[in-house]
């Protein structure tokens, strides 16, 4: 399993009051599987994906990562975890305004002591795979909204991992820009023999992925 979570509990305190926002879940995923994660606004997706991303730590249950249990870990150990064994992509494509989209696919990779031979190579390979790489050399400010989230995405695989988490990554892009990207998206992440756990609200894009799972009143169906 490349992930399983375990009676997650999440909760916050509201005044004197206490609001439950996940109510015991048990969810699990296997290496290479793609799950659309579903529900309505305010039932806590992206509250779950912070958890998942190990960005939020659960009121009480445990979160197993690729066999290892990341609940308790330090600080530095989740930074590891993160940078080893994940990727992200969020609705907002969160580039750095400041570097070409090529610059933003190689940082990540030369965090990890990629040469930059390498991670230029590779950044290049990933553009290609998006239909980017007449773009490489321009800043986000230069790119269309659905070209900076191609570049977010070539991005979050830039370092292989083993599991994807995208929160609502087409949320933001018209209805014709959302299902290229969602495509584009979809066979990048099967060719790369990656995990996908994302977040949407498109039922119709959800039923392209492996499984659908639904959140609601703080439990998966």
């Amino acid at each position: 399993m490349i992930l399983e979570l375990r009676n997650i509990v999440m909760q916050f305190k509201s005044g004197d009051s206490c609001i439950k926002v996940l109510d015991g879940i048990n969810f699990s995923m296997k290496n290479g599987e793609s799950v659309a994660l579903v529900g309505q606004s305010g039932t806590g997706k992206s509250t779950l994906l912070q958890i998942v991303a190990l960005l939020e730590k659960p009121t009480s249950g445990a979160i197993i990562i690729n066999g290892e249990d990341a609940t308790n870990l330090s600080d530095d150990g989740k930074t590891e975890i993160r940078r080893q064994t994940l990727g992200f992509v969020y609705q907002f494509h969160n580039l750095l305004p400041e570097f070409s989209a090529i610059e933003n696919i190689m940082i990540p990779q030369l965090v990890k002591k990629v040469t930059k031979k390498e991670a230029r190579k590779r950044a290049l390979e990933l553009l290609t795979a998006v239909n980017l790489s007449h773009r490489a050399n321009h800043n986000p400010k230069n790119l269309s909204g659905g070209e900076q989230q191609r570049v977010a995405i070539a991005r979050a695989l830039a370092n292989r991992p083993k599991l994807i988490i995208a929160d609502e990554p087409t949320g933001n892009l018209d209805p014709y820009n959302a299902e290229v990207i969602f495509d584009i998206f979809v066979n990048l992440v099967k060719s790369n023999s990656t995990s996908l756990l994302m977040a949407t609200h498109n039922l119709e894009l959800a039923k392209k992925l492996g499984r659908t799972v639904y959140l609601s009143e703080g439990k998966i169906f």
